[in-house]
C-alpha cells in the first residue's frame, strides 16, 4: 500500500517486516529547480568563456613579444649592412623577407606593409634625411628602428604596454622609444614621451632609462593608444 505523495518502505527485522512511510516524492525535480540549475550552468558558462577569451588574449600578447622581439634583434644584427639610401627613408620589409628575418607571428604582405597578429601594421625602416633643429640649425638624422601603427582598438594600450616592455628587454641596445598620436584629424603627430636605452642616458640624469622604466613612464607612453590610431617608434643608432 502507499499513499498519495508518499512511498512505503519495507524494513525487516527478524522474521517480521514492518513498512514505515516516507517523505520522498513520486516525482523528479520541480520546474523552479530546473530554471535554477539552467541558471547556474548559464552563469558558469559565460564565466569560463570570459576566462577563456582572457586566456587567448595572453597567448597573443606572448607570441606578439617573442615575434618583436625577433625582429629587433635582427635589426640590431642587420644595421650596418644594409644598403641605405642617402638622404631618405629606406624600408626594409622586402629585403627582411627576402632574407627570411621575417619571424613567425608577423605576416608580410608587401614591401610596405607587416602585420602582427592582432592586424596592427608596422615595418622597419632607416631615417637618414637630413632635418633642421629649433635653433635653425641642419642635422643628418641617422638612425633606425621599427615603428607599430595602432589601428583604433580597446586593447591599444595594453598591446602599446606589451611593445614597451620588450623594448625595455632590449635597452642596452636601443637609442630611444617614443609614441605619437594625431588630433582632430590632422596629419601632425604629437610626442607623448621619450624613454632612452641604457647607452644614451646613463650619463644624463636628466633623461628617463628604458632599464628604470616606471609605471607612470609606461602610462605617458601608451595611455595615448585608446581607441584612436597612434604609432609607436623603437629606435636603434
Amino acid at each position: 500500500m502507499q499513499e498519495k505523495g508518499r512511498s512505503m518502505v519495507e524494513i525487516t527485522s527478524g522474521t517480521r517486516t514492518k513498512r514505515r512511510q516516507t517523505d520522498a516524492p513520486l516525482c523528479g525535480r520541480s520546474m523552479v529547480e530546473m530554471l535554477g540549475v539552467l541558471a547556474i550552468i548559464g552563469v558558469l558558462s559565460v564565466g569560463a568563456m570570459n576566462g577563456y577569451a582572457k586566456a587567448m588574449f595572453k597567448y597573443k600578447l606572448n607570441k606578439q613579444a617573442e615575434a618583436i622581439s625577433t625582429l629587433i634583434n635582427y635589426g640590431l644584427q642587420y644595421k650596418d649592412k644594409l644598403d641605405r639610401d642617402e638622404g631618405k627613408v629606406t624600408y626594409y620589409n622586402e629585403i627582411f623577407y627576402k632574407l627570411g628575418l621575417i619571424p613567425d607571428g608577423i605576416k608580410y604582405v608587401n614591401k610596405s606593409t607587416l602585420y602582427d597578429n592582432f592586424n596592427n601594421h608596422l615595418y622597419v625602416y632607416y631615417n637618414n634625411q637630413k632635418h633642421e633643429t629649433d635653433d635653425g640649425q641642419t642635422r643628418q638624422n641617422n638612425f633606425g628602428g621599427v615603428i607599430y601603427v595602432f589601428d583604433p582598438s580597446p586593447h591599444g594600450i595594453e598591446i602599446c604596454r606589451n611593445l614597451v616592455n620588450v623594448a625595455k628587454e632590449n635597452s642596452q641596445d636601443l637609442w630611444q622609444v617614443e609614441t605619437y598620436k594625431s588630433y582632430n584629424d590632422s596629419e601632425d603627430f604629437t610626442i607623448h614621451g621619450n624613454i632612452y636605452g641604457d647607452n644614451y642616458c646613463k650619463n644624463n640624469s636628466t633623461l628617463k632609462c628604458l632599464r628604470n622604466l616606471s609605471w607612470n613612464d609606461l602610462s605617458e607612453l601608451c595611455e595615448v593608444c585608446d581607441e584612436q590610431p597612434c604609432q609607436l617608434i623603437i629606435l636603434w643608432k
